[in-house]
């Protein structure tokens, strides 16, 4: 036997660590309110998580309490924990604050590079159209991929974690009032619009067009006058 120290470098082997069942349940129950399988308002039971998917009630409520910090649900005692709901005063003020990331984002990129935001910017575009063409129950997801590449392409480590802690909730409100093909075209038409106008440098005209195109969520709310959601009374 060799008396040579073996010398590994083990600092490049990166050790993946497997998810935790509360993690897993938190990303399944979110992806169901997310794209409004479980609607607004709606009790969310432990027990029958639990008992439908064979697992203790442990990693239910854990996976509860992480939505719950995300503000996708809200427990309450004695009562259970039940999706949130939203009024126009939040949807108006969820929609002011995702303007305001979503603008600081676009001058931040812009300011990086602006022709690799554009490029980048052209393959979602590409990627909306033929979801709309062949798959327009797809195209939520390829919304959301654009406006993330918008915010991502920012660099700011900051303004990315605080749009990730925020975007659940944004994207439940838009796909609850998002629905139709026709919506989805009008949406896209607002991005192709967007990335033309920073393309020809028009870049003031293409933060307007994003403010319009981001306070569309606010005026379908207020077109289809759903009124307004009971908030649920706590104890």
């Amino acid at each position: 036997m060799s008396s040579e120290k073996l010398i590994i470098d083990w600092s490049s082997k990166k050790i993946i660590r497997p998810q935790s069942l509360g993690n897993i349940l938190a990303d399944h129950i979110r992806d169901l309110i997310v794209n409004c399988q479980i609607e607004p308002g709606s009790l969310i039971s432990e027990n029958d998580i639990a008992a439908q998917l064979n697992v203790s009630r442990t990693p239910v409520r854990a996976a509860l309490q992480k939505l719950e910090m995300e503000r996708l649900v809200q427990i309450i005692p004695q009562r259970g924990t039940f999706v949130f709901e939203f009024n126009e005063q939040e949807m108006r003020e969820t929609c002011e604050m995702r303007q305001i990331l979503e603008a600081g984002a676009l001058q931040l990129a812009l300011r990086h590079d602006r022709q690799a935001l554009i490029t980048l910017l052209r393959v979602h575009l590409q990627h909306g159209r033929e979801a709309l063409q062949n798959a327009p129950e797809t195209y939520r997801e390829m919304d959301a991929a654009f406006h993330m590449a918008m915010i991502e392409s920012s660099r700011n480590k900051e303004l990315i974690n605080s749009y990730k802690t925020s975007i659940n909730r944004i994207r439940t409100f838009l796909n609850h009032l998002t629905k139709t093909p026709e919506e989805f075209q009008s949406s896209q038409d607002d991005h192709e619009a967007i990335v033309e106008l920073l393309d020809q440098q028009q870049d003031e005209q293409a933060m307007e067009k994003l403010e319009w195109h981001l306070g569309g969520l606010q005026r379908r709310y207020q077109e289809k006058n759903p009124g307004r959601i009971p908030a649920i009374p706590s104890e």
